[in-house]
């Protein structure tokens, strides 16, 4: 039987998700939902609330803060995820999904973070640092909340490292590029994300474009990451093929064909199910398809970062 290591996901913007389901939606009227939840969100939530229902043994860093910090780790709790955490004194964020039957469309409205408290990084080090020891496998989840040093990530992506750990990176921009050259072993952006991160000065990029025609551009610095610092990268395109890199070869991997609910937390899910196999020893391609079919499992229902409603 493979051993199973516990998984730290370090999440450093924590949100309130606020799930709302019409049949049709119609722009400047009163449109009323048939459906609606409340969920503990947030990259790093997502992702420990779909390790934990794999069976995985997870803890999410975060920090939380101001009246509601109560109501998000009591949500936790019933999703049977523990947190370390430490009182940020900033407001913890909320963000609202709109789902539509009519068109199958999910839009998302995302309020930014507020500035967390000047104490807040100091202890948030000293708690990576403790669980460093007993958490072999680290997932480091989406962008940090203001507040924060530029080099944090970059600096925590290095300690883990060097203390051994299998570290898998699923953040952008500046933060990814400098924690490069700590060797992180995996990095899981999607396709629009991977492109505004290395190619900067080209052509925006949007999720849903037809990107198949960039695939050259992006195979040649995948491979570079790969010989330089021996990286792999795990790129998700949506409904397209996924793009990876391990061990010399480049692998392209289909995704599933389901009848999408709330694509919201899709991405989490993936890595959930990637961390979740790599913590059990399975190999690259298992790891792959794991994550794949809980993306799949994700999308097929009305809560976001979940394998079930």
């Amino acid at each position: 039987m493979n051993n199973q290591h516990p998984i730290l996901a370090v999440c450093l913007n924590p949100t309130l998700q606020i799930t709302i389901r019409f049949t049709e939606v119609l722009e400047g009227e009163v449109n009323r939902a048939y459906a609606h939840r409340l969920d503990a969100s947030g990259k790093g939530m997502n992702l420990a609330r779909v390790v934990r229902q794999l069976g995985g043994d997870v803890r999410l860093l975060s920090h939380l803060g101001d009246q509601r910090k109560e109501e998000f780790l009591q949500m936790a709790k019933e999703d049977g995820v523990p947190i370390l955490w430490t009182d940020s004194k900033s407001p913890i964020r909320t963000c609202i999904t709109v789902l539509a039957d009519k068109g199958n469309s999910t839009t998302e409205l995302v309020l930014e973070s507020e500035r967390v408290g000047a104490h807040t990084e100091a202890t948030i080090r000293e708690l990576f640092s403790k669980e460093l020891a007993s958490h072999p496998v680290v997932v480091f989840s989406g962008t940090r909340t203001p507040g924060y040093s530029d080099n944090l990530y970059p600096k925590m992506v290095q300690q883990a490292k060097e203390a051994g750990c299998y570290v898998i990176l699923d953040y952008r921009g500046r933060d990814l590029v400098e924690s490069i050259p700590h060797s992180p072993d995996v990095i899981k952006p999607n396709l629009s994300e991977f492109w505004h991160t290395f190619f900067p000065n080209e052509t925006s990029l949007a999720e849903g474009d037809d990107n198949n025609h960039l695939k050259e551009l992006v195979k040649e610095k995948i491979i570079q990451l790969y010989e330089k610092f021996s990286i792999s990268t795990i790129i998700t395109r949506g409904l397209h093929p996924l793009w990876a890199y391990h061990d010399g070869a480049f692998i392209e991997r289909e995704v599933k064909n389901v009848r999408a609910i709330n694509t919201i937390g899709c991405g989490d899910a993936f890595t959930a199910g990637f961390a979740f196999a790599v913590a059990k020893e399975e190999s690259f391609e298992i790891a792959l398809e794991t994550g794949l079919d809980a993306a799949s499992r994700n999308a097929q229902v009305f809560r976001p970062g979940s394998l079930f409603d």
